[in-house]
Order: structure tokens, then C-alpha cells, then sequence
């Protein structure tokens, strides 16, 4: 039986004795101290039962007994589909969950549509506190169930505001100003034009001192933007320039990607002519103007609402891995984490580099630089700095990792080794000489894929197609088995809604296929999670341009779903109060023996 860290409890004929729609019932006593003394062991526990729920609640309440239970279900709806969102709002995972239950039927019925769920009879509960995996730990302050409560009134007040995009975004106090004093900004604008790519509308790449130059013209008008909201600053985050009415760039962080700053300052600017060169996240569109944006002027720092201080317990230290899009989910992740990132980068040659796939995790280390540095360095979707991470090291204590570029990227094979190199969408081979055409065309502007590079690539490289699904479970169960056991892997799934956009369009049941493998080998390494992000992706309005891409509520619910599994997997208080209680015991051991030496030495021979 493995550790129980929730018990879902039915209750006519089994919590309490009687069936509730029918007439008074009768509560045992038992089982109201069973729960108590499993919260005080930090074992929740939950209720699933066929009822009235204001009826049944008014019946705990009588008894003192409502609060002690977290994220009931209660209603007259199939127990297996119940337990299924019971466990999904708890980001618990079906083999730590028991549910007890008089009816061998709907035991049968949770387990079907809860495989590797643990059920059992009432009579389990005869014994239940003496089995080792409700154990537990000692929670006498009730700090799992006080978690639990919080997360469960987070999402309370989630869906009584709706699962709409535009009403989280005019609920989040969005906030922007707009400064022309660019030169006293000028290297964190450098960044920006030189790192941006998913919002930067012209992607034309400058110097230092080409951009020293625009700014000093006299011609050109030029400004930075700084964006805020309820949850945070972000800093300067957006600029834009423009000589004769027309646009020479116009670009933003993702950070604030699907906040519709963009299209708000494309409008207010009065839609000037623009060449936007390639796809961007957010398509530009004249006289729609975001109405939950607000302009600010002023030097002070702009206001931000966040009146969340920071914890004073120790910082886990955490590590995200993944796609730039995930810069979006940092305003919202809980204030005090010592929080560092991988993200996609910009090439110089302007390409998006993703070091994030597995196939180029595998090869992070020195002797890859040493025997492919010279091939590497001649591709122009990738560098060395790729095959360097912290992902594979023991500094942090919690790892966040996307693994969506696994199921999407084309794999291709240098010669007749077993170096593997990920670019682009699996269905488009940039070997095959059909497409080599269109994609020098392409990427003419931006000097990008030159014939000569496309011609060597070909002749050195083989198609592999996408990763399969076997490849990708050993992939994943050698990630899982190279992060120290004693640190937690949180790794973030993808969508399955059927996206209508090419070429995603059926991109949905790949999705679902990496998906089940995926959870098949996180089953076996009791460090590693799924932040499961089908549990708040069910629309295609829940994505932004693909199926890889959010908007911003769902990487809201993203954020507060890993903020879940951090409090879960490390937590924060007790790891320092444990500390702080070793310091106290050692101290008051040592009085102690001061105190004894003195009495023997000391106190006693003078009263002999």
C-alpha cells in the first residue's frame, strides 16, 4: 500500500450511520477523531458522497466536523468522475488517494475512471491509523490542511470571476507608462531588440552603437514602456521607434505576453505602417484598443496593488526550464521564492534557440563540446551555450520543466553518429530540397538558412521525424533517474483541446499519446510530478497563436497550480522550524549539563 496523503470519505453508511435523503442519521464517533488524528498526521481528507450538499453540510456543521474535510464533492453525480476533479484540484496523484466506500459498486465505478486509485470498505477502518502508510508525519499545527484551505479558496474565488481571459485581464489593474528618456535605458533596450522574438514585429537586430545612433536622430521618434499590475512590476518591457510615421521597430518582453500592451500603444500611436517580418504571438490589428489598460505618467515607480509580503521561512531555490511564453507565470508564482530560469534565447543569426529538449539535455556536457563543438557552432538555431544547464545539478531544491519541445520539434541525425539535433516543427523536413525554396525565401530578409547552410545541412544531416514515444519515455526516465532523489521534478504536460490552427490541428492526439507516457514514467520516481496543464486548457480560446501558446488566465492558473506542488513538496515552514528546534534542543541540552556540573562542583560541597 503506498503513503496515503488523502482519504475521500463516502458518508451514508459509512462516516455516519443512515442514509441521509431518507431521515435522520447518526454520526460515529470514531470516525470524527480518525479524521482529526489524520490531519494532525498531514493526511487530508475529503468527502464524495450522493447527497443534497447543503443538506450534508448543514449535518457537519452540526457535528463540528465541516471544516476538518477539504474540497468535498457532494451531489447527486457519478462518484468515479467526482473523485477524478477531487484529486486534479488537489494535484494529487491517484496512487496516495484512498477512498472508502459501502458500495463495492462505486469502488469499482472511482477505479475506472481513477486507475491506481486505493479503495476500501468501512471496514478499514477498524485499523486504519495502525497501517504504515497513514503514518503520516507530525502535523500538529495543521499545516497541510490549512494549505489545502487556501487552495481550495483559491479556486472558489477562480470560477466565481470565470474562466475568462478578458475578465482576469481587466480584474489584474494593468498599468503602463511611456518614457522617451531612452539613452538612460539604452542596454536594457539593447536586450530587448537583440533577445526578443515572439513580440518583436520587425526583428531587426542592432549594435550598441547603431542603436546609440537611432536614438540621438532627431527623426526618430522613440520611446521605452513600463508595464505593472496587481501582481508585480515588470519593468521596461516594451519600445518602439518610428521615423516619418512608420514603425523602424516595435517589440516587448514576453513577460508581458497576452496582456494586449501591444496592440494598446499600436493603437494609441495611430497604427502607423509597419513591415512585420515573420510570425509574432500577437497579430496587430487597428481600432482594437484593450480597454483594461491604463496609462500612468510620472517618475514615481508605478504602482503595482501587491500587498503580499515576503515569507520569512527559508527561499526554496528553484529552477524553471522551458519555452520564453513561461516568463509569464513569474508574476504570479508565490512572493519569497528564490526563483532562476532557463528560457528560450534569440541566435545571432535571429533564430530561437530551444535547449530544452531532451535530446540536447542528454548531451549537456563536455565531451559533447569537445568532439561536436565544431558542428554546433556552424548551426544557426543552436550554440554551445544549449548544451550547458543547471538542470542536471544539485543547487536547486525544486525543478520546473517544460517538455512540450519533445513533442514537437524535428529531430535530425549528423551522419552516422548519435548526434541528434532538434529544430523546428516536426512536420517540416528542412533537408527535404522541396522546401529549401520556400525557406531561403522566408528568411531572405533576415539573413537567415543562406543556401550554402541549408546545402551543408543536407548533405550532413537525416530527417529522424519527432520523438517517439518510446524514445521519449527513456528520455524522460533518464531525466527522472539524473535529478537527486532527495530534490522534486515538476514536469508541466500539454494541451489536448483540438486546435483548429494549422498545423495543430490534430496535433491534440500526439499530445495525448506523449501525455500517458509520460505519466507511465513518473509513476515510478516518487521525486518527479505532473503540473497538469489539461486541467485548465479545455477551449481553444484558452490558447493564444498554438497549442503550446496560453493566454494569460491560463498561465494564471498555471502559476497557482505550481504554487500548489511547491507547498506541497517543500515546505517552507517546517523545513525551518525543524532547524530552529535542533539549534533549541542542542541549546537547552547544553544548560542543562552547565546547570548539573554546577550543582556537583559547585553548590553541593558547600552544603556538605
Amino acid at each position: 500500500m503506498q503513503q496515503i496523503k488523502l482519504v475521500i470519505w463516502d458518508l451514508d453508511e459509512t462516516f455516519w450511520q443512515g442514509t441521509l435523503s431518507e431521515g435522520p442519521v447518526t454520526l460515529i464517533e470514531k470516525n470524527c477523531s480518525i479524521v482529526r488524528t489524520l490531519n494532525r498526521r498531514g493526511i487530508v481528507s475529503s468527502i464524495c458522497s450522493k447527497n443534497t450538499f447543503e443538506d450534508a453540510r448543514v449535518r457537519l456543521e452540526q457535528a463540528g466536523m465541516w471544516d476538518s474535510f477539504v474540497f468535498p464533492r457532494i451531489a447527486w453525480a457519478p462518484k468515479g468522475q467526482l473523485i477524478s476533479e477531487i484529486i486534479t484540484d488537489m494535484q494529487l496523484r491517484a496512487p496516495n488517494v484512498l477512498f472508502v466506500d459501502d458500495n463495492p459498486g462505486n469502488l469499482e465505478e472511482a477505479k475506472f475512471y481513477n486507475p491506481d486509485l486505493q479503495t476500501a470498505t468501512p471496514e478499514i477502518l477498524e485499523t486504519i491509523l495502525d497501517l504504515d502508510a497513514c503514518k503520516g508525519k507530525n502535523d500538529e499545527a495543521l499545516s497541510r490542511l490549512n494549505q489545502y484551505k487556501i487552495l481550495e479558496q483559491k479556486q472558489a474565488e477562480k470560477q466565481r470571476t470565470g474562466s475568462s481571459n478578458e475578465d482576469f485581464l481587466r480584474s489584474s489593474g494593468i498599468r503602463v507608462r511611456i518614457s522617451t528618456d531612452c539613452l538612460a535605458e539604452q542596454n536594457r533596450i539593447l536586450e530587448m531588440i537583440n533577445r526578443t522574438n515572439q513580440l518583436n514585429y520587425t526583428k531587426i537586430r542592432l549594435q550598441e552603437d547603431e542603436l546609440e545612433t537611432l536614438l540621438n536622430d532627431a527623426s526618430v521618434e522613440a520611446a521605452y514602456v513600463r508595464v505593472a499590475d496587481n501582481y508585480g512590476d515588470y519593468g521596461i518591457c516594451g519600445f518602439y521607434a518610428a521615423r516619418g510615421g512608420r514603425l523602424l521597430h516595435f517589440l516587448f518582453s514576453c513577460r508581458i505576453l497576452n496582456m494586449g500592451v501591444e496592440n494598446w500603444l499600436y493603437n494609441k500611436l495611430q497604427c502607423p505602417d509597419i513591415s512585420i517580418d515573420g510570425e509574432c504571438a500577437t497579430p496587430l490589428r487597428a481600432g482594437s484598443t484593450p480597454d483594461w489598460i491604463t496609462e500612468e505618467s510620472g517618475d514615481e515607480p508605478l504602482s503595482t496593488g501587491d500587498q503580499k509580503s515576503e515569507s520569512p521561512w527559508k527561499k526554496p531555490r528553484i529552477l524553471i526550464k522551458g519555452g520564453c511564453d513561461l516568463e509569464q507565470i513569474g508574476p504570479y508564482l508565490t512572493k519569497g521564492l528564490h526563483l532562476d530560469t532557463e528560457f528560450t534565447r534569440v541566435s545571432q543569426h535571429g533564430l530561437s534557440v530551444h535547449g530544452e529538449h531532451t535530446e540536447i539535455l542528454k548531451r549537456c556536457n563536455r565531451a559533447t563540446i569537445d568532439t561536436y563543438g565544431h558542428i554546433i557552432d556552424r548551426l544557426m538555431f543552436l550554440d554551445r551555450q544549449a548544451y550547458t544547464t543547471d538542470l542536471l545539478n544539485t543547487k536547486y531544491d525544486i525543478y520546473i520543466y517544460s517538455v512540450l519541445q519533445d513533442y514537437s520539434q524535428g529531430l535530425y541525425r549528423y551522419r552516422d553518429t548519435d548526434f541528434i539535433v532538434p529544430y523546428g516543427d516536426v512536420t517540416v523536413d528542412i533537408t527535404d530540397s522541396k522546401n529549401r525554396a520556400g525557406l531561403i525565401n522566408a528568411h531572405r530578409k533576415k539573413k537567415r538558412f543562406s543556401p550554402e547552410f541549408l546545402e551543408w545541412f543536407q548533405e550532413n544531416f537525416t530527417f529522424l521525424g519527432g520523438e517517439t514515444v518510446a524514445s521519449f519515455k527513456e528520455n524522460i526516465n533518464w531525466l527522472c533517474t539524473t535529478i537527486d532523489k532527495q530534490k522534486t521534478l515538476i514536469l508541466m504536460n500539454g494541451s489536448e483541446v483540438v486546435y483548429p490552427k494549422n498545423p495543430q490541428q490534430n496535433r491534440w492526439e500526439h499530445h495525448a499519446r506523449m501525455n500517458r507516457a509520460l505519466e507511465d514514467i513518473v509513476k515510478g520516481h516518487e521525486h518527479a510530478v505532473i503540473c497538469d496543464v489539461r486541467r485548465f486548457l479545455q477551449e481553444p480560446e484558452h490558447h493564444s497563436n498554438n497549442l503550446r501558446h496560453y493566454n494569460r488566465y491560463a498561465y494564471y492558473q498555471l502559476a497557482n497550480s505550481l504554487n500548489a506542488l511547491i507547498q506541497e513538496r517543500f515546505t517552507v515552514k517546517y523545513g525551518f522550524l525543524e532547524k530552529e528546534l535542533r539549534c533549541i534542543a542542542f541549546y537547552a541540552d547544553y544548560v542543562y549539563r552547565n546547570l548539573k556540573r554546577k550543582l556537583f562542583k559547585e553548590i553541593l560541597p558547600l552544603k556538605g
